[in-house]
């Protein structure tokens, strides 16, 4: 058994020389992802009124669990409701989506909704939150409105 292995080695190794230096021609392995575009249709149908002071924020998690400690990958801000959140070159094969509307007029983007803010999470049909994939040239649509708020 041992001699069977060592020439079936030999024999992979020698087709994989590519050159007298002794040069191994293996494929090289895939280490990186596509990045693609996700397109999330916003709109906020709670009591306020989207504009430049009160915008809609959207964010990007390659995670489920949206929540504290959860980093989010990337964010814009919207400052007309109804409209396209369009994120391009976003690496990885599904993303989560969240959004909250600035009711106050104080966000800047720089860390979590304010307590109270009104928030919501892209969500499947089974209640627990549905990836995007991005490059999917569908897109999707987030609406909210002011039930759920940001404790």
């Amino acid at each position: 058994m041992k001699n069977v292995l060592t020439v079936a080695f030999t024999a992979l190794l020698a087709a994989t020389v590519a050159q007298p230096g002794g040069a191994l021609n293996a494929a090289p392995i895939a280490t990186h992802v596509t990045a693609g575009t996700v397109k999330v249709t916003v709109t906020y149908k709670g009591k306020g009124s989207v504009d430049s002071s009160h915008q809609l924020w959207v964010w990007l998690f390659d995670t489920p669990n949206i929540g504290p400690g959860a980093m989010p990958i990337a964010q814009l801000s919207l400052t007309k409701n109804g409209t396209d959140a369009v994120f391009e070159g976003v690496a990885g094969d599904k993303v989560y989506v969240a959004v909250a509307f600035d009711e106050t007029g104080v966000m800047v983007g720089e860390g979590p909704p304010p307590t109270g803010s009104p928030v919501g999470v892209l969500m499947g049909a089974d209640g627990t939150p549905r990836s995007v994939t991005p490059g999917d040239k569908a897109g999707t649509t987030l609406t909210f409105d002011d039930t759920i708020r940001m404790p």
